[in-house]
């Protein structure tokens, strides 16, 4: 995914369901998100639409947070909650990044960075992969990722045929929609449901003093607010 929260918000059920089948689950962020407008919003130099006032780091604890450490803390949040979807399941989670650069993210430099992690994991072998639409959202890191793993399942399906592109919970309405086959995944069990609104939830933990900053909640609290209503996930192929 492109960004750490992403993999939740579209496909948390997805990958909980993986996981509670005891299946081995990659996930490769393509960046650290660290051109998010919440690391303005944490350091007082724009008003938080989520607490609804300016945050004070002085007053409330923390220092403000430069480039690389406001990545670090993406990174660390995102950790946290994906851990959520493993948590009580069989199935293993491992972590992996390809330190693109936020906000321009091109298909070849995704493409690459997913067949590097692909050859990593499973040389030759067949792999599942999930990643953004690349028609149905707007944001250019996300339209990249799409792209990228579609010529990769066209140009290798023995490897790759198994392609699944998932719809961030702003575009399930969207009129883009008529240019897809897409389909609910919708959670099986009550144990899937919950792990996914912890996941959720773990994007809004707020405690400065231990590195949580709420970033995901900060950056966009709609998204997660929808998914929490209602945990599911929107794909097509």
């Amino acid at each position: 995914m492109a960004h750490p929260d992403d993999e939740v918000q579209a496909m948390g059920v997805a990958l909980a369901e993986h996981l509670a089948a005891g299946q081995d689950v990659h996930l490769l962020w393509l960046s650290r998100g660290t051109a998010s407008g919440a690391r303005d919003q944490l350091n007082g130099t724009a008003l938080s639409a989520r607490w609804g006032v300016t945050h004070d780091p002085a007053a409330e604890g923390y220092q403000p947070l430069g480039v690389d450490e406001f990545g670090a803390a993406r990174i660390a949040e995102g950790t946290a909650a994906v851990r959520c979807l493993a948590a009580g399941t069989t199935g293993t989670l491992t972590l992996h990044e390809a330190g693109l650069p936020d906000g321009a993210i091109t298909q070849a430099d995704a493409e690459a960075a997913i067949a590097a992690v692909a050859d990593r994991i499973a040389p030759g072998g067949p792999l599942r992969i999930k990643t953004h639409s690349h028609i149905v959202d707007n944001h250019p890191d996300h339209v990249a990722a799409g792209r990228a793993a579609r010529p990769l399942s066209s140009g290798n399906p023995t490897r790759f045929g198994d392609l699944r592109q998932y719809i961030l919970p702003p575009y399930w309405s969207d009129p883009r929609l008529s240019q897809v086959s897409e389909a609910w995944d919708a959670p099986t069990d009550a144990g899937i449901t919950q792990r996914v609104r912890n996941a959720s939830r773990a994007y809004g933990a707020w405690s400065p003093t231990l590195g949580s900053f709420a970033i995901g909640w900060h950056s966009v609290p709609s998204f997660f607010t929808t998914l929490d209503a209602n945990p599911r996930c929107l794909v097509h192929v």
